[in-house]
């Protein structure tokens, strides 16, 4: 930092510009030397350091990071995963109930100064990119001035008081903390069933949209909107508002059913449901869930009454075009239809917007969720596929393309990355899209060997 200007401390939070995890990222590239001190990591949040951490390694540049039981927040994974860097010495302190442990400071050393960042990021995804956090940075003049020694020598003292992880350690640490979560699954179950259901802001833009289309005598709409925003309950505040008297909720899946009929409950308690599937087909509850193959399978739905619902919902209505949707959806008369889905547009050139009288209630897409925080976020990992070679490949020839796909050691390099990137929470949920149905039996196929 020879002949640089001092630079001014500044603040970093996690807006659209910028993010405390770029921060972060820019700020280790470059480094010569690490040292962090963070109350909490849990995998989400180390998940999207671990590439950074493995060019470290690769450059001999090291660090050491000190983190802790307090809260039982820090998971085993996080710990066990860092102790495989040989380039990072990981200690941890033990808090007790007198004494709690919450600093969240990040030192990075270079040829002639420190870089300090102290303020309320812990290492958690959510930390890194998304919450409301307030970082201060500030870069020494030089490796002597004083605010420089007094954190180094702050972090050494720390580091004498921490404890070394080893195999003992996470047995004891992990065996606590399973019994720590049964009385936190029991507190948040009793805490849950005393929450009010209220709408959230893409609900309430819908519901005020529907209700103006009723009063302009529309009898039908589809609303668009990214999975998990809430279009279910939605429905059941809408059904609400109707005041419907008999509702059909139509579905294609019996898990999205039992789900669909639990929302409901809760929005509207002092109504009936029932379910009308294979082997269950009620028809008496005030609001009906159907699944679409039972309903329509031998013309079930013609032993009914065109008016007999008042209300109609249609889930994942980008499958309404479908011989079988489409067959109830044009057979009963109710005097509001609702469609909802995430993906309107359909690849057989089968317009579902035509079904529900072109009205559009609403439309918010994954961008439009994520900024409204209606939905997680994300983030990727890219790799480069080292065992396919597709240069030559007329990739028009599905078929071609999945020979070319569906090889063993293309199989092995994915369960490679898949197991070193990791997984946060207690069980990895895997969705793969393959080209076709042969290259998903093959990769299915190879992954169950695997013990998948």
């Amino acid at each position: 930092m020879n002949g640089q200007l001092y630079i001014q401390p500044s603040l970093i939070t996690n807006s659209k510009s910028n993010t405390f995890y770029e921060e972060l990222k820019n700020s280790l590239n470059s480094c010569d030397r690490f040292f962090f001190s963070v109350a909490f990591i849990n995998y989400s949040g180390l998940q999207l350091l671990l590439d950074i951490f493995a060019d470290l390694e690769q450059n001999n540049i090291e660090g050491k990071i000190i983190t802790s039981t307090y809260l039982s927040f820090t998971d085993v994974k996080s710990l066990r995963k860092l102790t495989t860097f040989n380039n990072i010495e990981t200690k941890i302190y033990i808090a007790d109930s007198f004494r709690g442990f919450h600093t969240k400071g990040y030192i990075f050393e270079y040829e002639d100064y420190f870089k300090v960042i102290i303020g309320s990021s812990n290492i958690t995804q959510s930390a890194l990119k998304t919450n409301v956090e307030w970082n201060v940075r500030y870069i020494t003049k030089n490796k002597t001035e004083g605010f420089a020694l007094e954190i180094i020598e702050e972090f050494n003292k720390l580091w004498d008081l921490t404890n070394e992880i080893n195999e003992d350690f996470l047995f004891q640490y992990e065996s606590f903390l399973t019994e720590v979560e049964k009385f936190v699954l029991l507190e948040k179950q009793t805490f849950e069933k005393s929450i009010e259901i209220k709408a959230n802001n893409m609900q309430k833009k819908a519901l005020s949209n529907l209700s103006k289309l009723r009063e302009n005598n529309q009898n039908k709409a589809l609303v668009i909107a990214a999975t998990g925003t809430g279009k279910t309950y939605l429905s059941a505040f809408d059904v609400q508002s109707f005041k419907a008297k008999r509702v059909l909720f139509l579905v294609h899946r019996e898990v999205i059913l039992s789900e669909a009929m639990e929302s409901f409950k809760k929005v509207n308690e002092d109504r009936t449901v029932s379910k009308y599937a294979a082997g269950n087909k009620d028809l008496n509850g005030d609001f009906v869930f159907a699944m679409v193959q039972t309903l329509y399978s031998n013309e079930n739905y013609k032993t009914i009454p065109r008016d007999y619902f008042d209300y109609i919902i249609a889930d994942e209505a980008h499958r309404s075009y479908s011989q079988s949707y489409k067959s109830l959806i044009e057979y009963f008369t109710p005097k509001f239809l609702l469609g909802m889905t995430a993906t309107p547009e359909r690849t057989d050139g089968g317009n579902i917007f035509e079904l529900f009288n072109n009205n559009i209630a609403l439309e918010m897409r994954l961008r439009d969720s994520l900024r409204e925080d209606l939905v997680l976020p994300f983030h990727y990992f890219g790799i480069s596929d080292v065992t396919a070679d597709l240069e030559n490949v007329d990739l028009t020839k599905i078929d071609e393309v999945a020979k070319k796909l569906s090889i063993k050691d293309r199989v092995d390099f994915v369960i490679e990355k898949m197991e070193y990137y990791g997984y946060s929470g207690k069980k990895r949920k895997c969705l793969a899209f393959c080209v076709n149905n042969a290259h998903a039996d093959f990769m299915a196929n190879e992954f169950n060997a695997f013990g998948y």
